[in-house]
This record gives structure tokens, sequence and C-alpha cells, in this order.
């Protein structure tokens, strides 16, 4: 059987990368388990917010792991990231994520880095499109860096409020690979 072709992405300026085409956007999740975000709008119904289309857009991370795997041919802007050690650091996480068998999608409207959903595939449908996330990551660059009760409490709290866990992740120099803390609000 021959290697599937890579899929042909648009990169536009700041590394954003679109993909223009459904069947590519199914080729990511099935095969590679890219989420992506939809961006676009229906055409007949343009202000509403509630369900989005195509184009999908990549994070920096998903490209990057995309590119390593040699599954995507860039097209426009050259791809530049990571372009510092953060940036090394939080594509080293995803990775790690991923490798774990995770979907991994953006937790900004969650007030993390990720998003964890699990990562079985079914025969007709991606998990994330049947399933809610089960864990809000937060990336730690320092593992020695203080965090005060304040903000633990805070992070469990939001967590628990949207019924996911709470993962705080470091990179552990020592070790040499990550640690990942998960942290859940119970109210005494």
């Amino acid at each position: 059987m021959d290697e599937p072709r890579p899929l042909r992405l648009h990169c536009g300026q700041h590394n954003q990368v679109l993909v223009f085409d459904a069947d590519a956007a199914m080729r990511l999740r099935t095969e590679h388990r890219i989420v992506g975000c939809l961006e676009g709008s229906h055409p007949r119904n343009p202000l509403q917010n509630g369900y989005m289309y195509l184009p999908l857009s990549l994070l920096p991370e998903e490209t990057a792991l995309l590119r390593e795997r040699n599954a995507v041919e860039l097209l426009g802007a050259e791809f530049t990231w990571p372009e510092s050690p953060a940036d090394r650091l939080r594509l080293a996480l995803f990775k790690d994520l991923h490798r774990r068998g995770f979907f991994v999608t953006r937790a900004l409207k969650f007030g993390g880095d990720y998003l964890l959903y699990p990562g079985k595939l079914s025969a007709f449908l991606c998990e994330p499109m049947r399933y809610h996330s089960s864990h809000i990551v937060t990336f730690v660059p320092d593992i020695t860096q203080q965090i005060t009760p304040r903000e633990l409490v805070s992070l469990a709290r939001l967590g628990t409020a949207v019924n996911k866990t709470r993962v705080l992740s470091s990179w552990d120099p020592a070790k040499a690979a990550f640690t990942h803390v998960c942290i859940n609000w119970s109210a005494m």
C-alpha cells in the first residue's frame, strides 16, 4: 500500500495554518488525531457563532507535529515556529500529551493552555465530536515556580465548574520529562 500523500495546507502570516478542504480536515482527525479549530461562518447565516465551519485553523503545535511526521506540505509563507525556548517546551508538552493518546486542542476559553479528549477513534466519528474534554492543562514553564494557595484554588475551582480536571504540567530537567499534577476542587 502506498504512503498517503502529504496534505497541502496554506500557511499565512504569523504561522497561521488554515485548512480549507473538508476531506483534509477529516484526515487530520482520523489519521493524526489533530483537531484544530473551525473559524469560518455559514454563508447563509454569517452572524451566528454557535456552529463554525471551514476553514480549520491549526495550533502552531499541531502544525509542527505534522511537519515532523512529513504529513503536510505548507504553501505560502514560511512556517517558523517554534521560535523560542518557551515555544520548544510548549511543543514538547503538546507532543507528550499527544503521544499519551489524547486529542489535544486549545483551551483559552477555559483559562488553560490545552484541552484533553479521550483518544480512541470510533468507526464513524472522532471522539472530540462525541464527548466533552476531560482535562484542562495549564503549562507551568518552571517546575520550581511558586504557586500560591489562592492560585491553586482558582485553577481547581474553574476546572470543577466546567466539569474538568485541572492538570498542571511542568518540565522537570532532573527527570528529563514532564511532570503532570491533577487537581480538583472539593468544598469541605
